[in-house]
């Protein structure tokens, strides 16, 4: 082979099987360690930095019945969302209202002028509250606004969104997303969103839906009390103070037409299947 000419492969190999092999030997004592340290610091210093650790989910809100029949009845589920100011009432039970607010309700509600009064007061407080609620920042239209002794009750509409609004007061009150209005039948009446708040003597039950163009008035009956709907817009709304076994589907529902007349229909015919 000349000087600077490649060897060939196969003088390679035998080249290569005339270099002895080197003995093979075990790390000193404590060098195995050492490295696998020196190892786990070097993947440590690759690895990224964990991102900080995400906020909990908020809490689900709380599960409503939400029924819709017609005068024949049918059944669906769904949920809503509440936003509560809660305060505490006599015998440490508590809820967004107080129970002497409750105690002041009254069968037949007082229609309620959104513009002025009372009515101005409490529409501020339901604004201030859901400003950054659905609809925010467009064209506001209350409806169903009424007032049952010290408790103030409306629906606020805004940019297609509904939301209802109980109120008593600066401390006491609360707001909550609702359907917007469905269009219906001329006699029929949807019960859309129910369920209850706050607990023992300040326990109240809420309801509301639709109904048609040719309904007039409802009137419910729910454990020996009689009381009045308000319907107005499409919308029908109430509000009655109750118990756990109170709950807040009508034992009766009367729905009274344009054309004066009366239908009954019983509060266990909405849970027809």
């Amino acid at each position: 082979m000349n000087a600077g000419q490649r060897p060939e492969p196969v003088e390679r190999a035998e080249l290569l099987g005339q270099v002895p092999v080197p003995a093979e030997r075990d790390l000193p004592a404590g060098r195995h360690a050492l490295h696998r340290e020196r190892l786990m610091r070097q993947i440590d210093l690759d690895t990224p930095a964990p991102t900080s650790t995400p906020a909990p989910a908020p809490a689900r809100p709380r599960f409503r019945r939400r029924l819709a029949v017609t005068l024949a009845g049918a059944l669906a589920v769904g949920t809503v969302v509440a936003v509560a100011v809660t305060q505490s009432s006599r015998g440490g039970a508590s809820g967004p209202l107080s129970s002497a607010e409750l105690a002041s309700w009254t069968g037949v509600p007082t229609p309620l002028a959104a513009s002025t009064g009372p009515g101005a007061t409490a529409e501020k407080w339901c604004l201030d509250r859901m400003a950054d609620g659905p609809g925010a920042g467009a064209p506001v239209k209350i409806t169903n606004a009424d007032l049952r002794g010290k408790v103030a009750s409306m629906v606020v509409n805004r940019g297609g969104k509904a939301m209802l609004c109980y109120v008593a007061s600066e401390t006491s009150g609360l707001w909550e997303a609702i359907d917007p209005v469905k269009n219906v039948a001329a006699d029929a009446v949807t019960y859309d969103t129910g369920g209850s708040h706050g607990d023992g003597d300040a326990m109240f039950n809420y309801a509301q839906g639709s109904v048609g163009a040719g309904v007039k008035a409802i009137t419910m009956q729910v454990a020996g009390r009689t009381f009045q709907v308000t319907v107005a817009d499409g919308r029908w709304t109430v509000w009655w103070p109750g118990t756990m076994s109170h709950r807040a589907v009508p034992d009766t529902v009367t729905v009274t037409l344009a054309d004066g007349t009366t239908r009954v229909v019983s509060g266990s015919s909405l849970f027809t299947r």
